[in-house]
């Protein structure tokens, strides 16, 4: 079965406005046999007549007019669909569902949402998480968070930042407890440790020896965030990632500790999505909105 092309049915629509096969090819701003080709092929895929011919003029048959009609429904319905599209470049609209740590939807996402809706009020955003690597297309997400280095090749990636590994303790447990200058000083403090992984117990600062420090824990948690409420609790020195702890800096819940001795390791950030040669509007915008407005640091 040869398949109709739409060109065709747009010089057919001109012929018939026209009533002129060479008034149509002014309009379309091609060659009067290009028009006529065209009219033929229609035929003859369609295996119909779609005009009696006269040496002065042209009539639509039956079959044409009825023709007619469908292609105007046709092409009103294409201009529609383009008008839409194009009008959803400039204002970006539809789904967005975005997975996340929870840490990092917590302290990082959510905290800038508000912002986003507000210019952007015909995205509708859907936040999960997960506390591992989801596979996109079985979760039906359309953007992931990865916190460090990337194994995944299959996925288009855009780095949003970088956070790193920092040691804090509250203003009161530091009131209380002998100054803190030198990393050799933290020896008679009470240090918070993870359950799993056990390398985060190492905290990048460095010791006499020149390796990292390795703590033993006072008290143990599987939880960032739960370390981090112990720390603000006053119950020890805890080294998490800075971009939790963004707020409680800021409002002086927390004091960042030997800071000038603290190796800093960049942990990448990365949004990764699946994507055909073009990412769609609605998703860069909001990649974009993220990159500028997420605090990373503290």
């Amino acid at each position: 079965m040869v398949r109709t092309e739409i060109q065709d049915l747009e010089i057919f629509a001109a012929v018939v406005r026209h009533g002129n096969f060479t008034k149509a090819a002014e309009e379309l701003g091609i060659a009067a046999s290009a028009v006529s080709r065209s009219v033929k092929k229609l035929e003859e895929n369609l295996n119909v007549k779609l005009f009696n011919r006269t040496t002065r003029k042209i009539k639509l048959t039956q079959d044409g007019e009825w023709l007619y009609q469908q292609v105007l429904e046709i092409i009103h319905k294409i201009t529609h669909v383009e008008g839409h599209l194009r009008k959803s470049q400039i204002l970006p609209r539809g789904t967005i569902k975005v997975d996340a740590a929870t840490p990092f939807m917590s302290h990082a996402i959510a905290p800038v949402i508000a912002g986003f809706k507000k210019q952007y009020e015909h995205i509708k955003i859907i936040l999960t998480s997960s506390e591992s690597t989801v596979d996109l297309i079985d979760r039906n997400v359309d953007v992931a968070i990865r916190i460090g280095d990337l194994v995944d090749s299959t996925l288009k990636a855009r780095k949003l930042g970088n956070s790193c590994r920092k040691v804090y303790a509250s203003p009161d447990y530091l009131k209380t407890r002998e100054t803190i200058t030198r990393v050799q000083d933290l020896a008679g403090h009470a240090c918070l440790g993870f359950a799993k992984p056990e390398k985060l117990n190492t905290w990048p600062l460095v010791c006499d020896n020149g390796e990292w420090l390795k703590i033993q824990p006072e008290i143990i948690a599987d939880s960032g965030e739960t370390l981090k409420q112990l720390a603000i609790q006053g119950c020890g020195l805890v080294c998490i990632s800075s971009f939790t702890v963004g707020h409680d800096v800021r409002a002086g819940n927390l004091i960042c500790v030997l800071e000038k001795h603290t190796q800093i390791v960049p942990i990448p950030i990365y949004a990764v999505f699946y994507s055909d040669r073009q990412i769609n509007i609605r998703l860069r915008c909001f990649l974009d909105y993220l990159a500028e407005h997420i605090c990373f640091d503290a």
